[in-house]
């Protein structure tokens, strides 16, 4: 599915047309995580929530001259901030908000591999207990982060950690299926990082993750009561925030809940219809029929 509707072909024929483009010879030395410049991130709020009218004008204000990953990233700490203000129902025991917490990689991570705007915007739905809340990657499986796109990085705790999801970094041994199956497959059609990240990029819907007390995961689509209309209303209008910076010419959402959300946006006039819009399928075990992944997404 994927390779059809990507033109995704195989490292050894990947050409300038297509997803996967690169130089022909590849050195992972040249991308590992050297240290750079740390840049002063603006303290004045993007927009908050205000009326739509507004947006647009807030956004050129505020973001102005900031460098482009950082504009991405300013509206991620608005949405965090944001959802934070949501009321929980009270099955919800802890709530990670690992760009915060694992600040250091998930900057890394944007800094390194968000130098502009990308033709393939592939977009999640939140955090895995042991993929992006361990690194602050988006599907975030250690040894793809540590290794396959060469990322380092202090992570602290988040404020209420449980037992049962500790949050250990890039020393977690715990692997996150969904993201193992994710990074395993572009690996496979790419080869390196590089080619993967020079016309494609990851972005999540929520940076949130929320646990049960006995730590199994809820996921924004499972949450109860008001509290998922409001982070699903708070996250759809920051998506649009997003993609107004992002400027994708294909969407490809990973998974029905993030689907409906682009839809959402496509019925309101919030995105730009000349955008090209795919559903791929979730890379979780949880999901149903989801055995053969790989084969499904290609």
């Amino acid at each position: 599915m994927l390779r059809k509707k990507l033109k995704l072909d195989d490292p050894p024929t990947c050409t300038t047309s297509h997803v996967c483009t690169g130089p022909e010879e590849f050195a992972f030395s040249q991308f590992v995580n050297t240290p750079k410049a740390k840049l002063q991130l603006a303290t004045e709020p993007i927009i908050g929530l205000q009326p739509e009218a507004k947006v647009n004008e807030s956004l050129a204000k505020n973001l102005g001259e900031t460098p482009y990953w950082q504009q991405v990233y300013r509206i991620e700490l608005e949405l965090s901030a944001a959802l934070r203000k949501v009321a929980l129902p009270s099955e919800v025991a802890a709530c990670y908000d690992p760009i915060d917490y694992a600040v250091e990689i998930h900057r890394a991570y944007m800094e390194r591999f968000l130098d502009g705007p990308k033709p393939v915007l592939f977009i999640g739905m939140n955090p895995g207990p042991w993929g992006m809340c361990q690194t602050g990657v988006p599907f975030g499986y250690v040894p793809a982060v540590r290794d396959w796109m060469g990322l380092r990085g202090t992570v602290l705790k988040p404020a209420s950690e449980l037992p049962a999801r500790p949050v250990e970094g890039l020393a977690c041994t715990r692997e996150e299926q969904s993201g193992k199956r994710w990074w395993g497959l572009y690996q496979e059609l790419c080869g390196s990082s590089d080619a993967f990240f020079r016309s494609c990029f990851v972005y999540n819907l929520c940076p949130l993750a929320f646990f049960h007390s006995s730590g199994r995961n809820i996921t924004p689509s499972e949450l109860k009561g008001k509290a998922k209309g409001e982070i699903q209303t708070i996250a759809e209008q920051y998506l649009a925030i997003a993609l107004t910076v992002l400027k994708p010419r294909v969407i490809v959402s990973v998974g029905r809940y993030t689907e409906d959300r682009v839809k959402s946006l496509l019925k309101q006039n919030k995105l730009d219809h000349s955008i090209v819009t795919h559903c791929m399928p979730h890379p979780s075990p949880r999901s149903l029929n989801n055995t053969n992944w790989n084969e499904k997404a290609k």
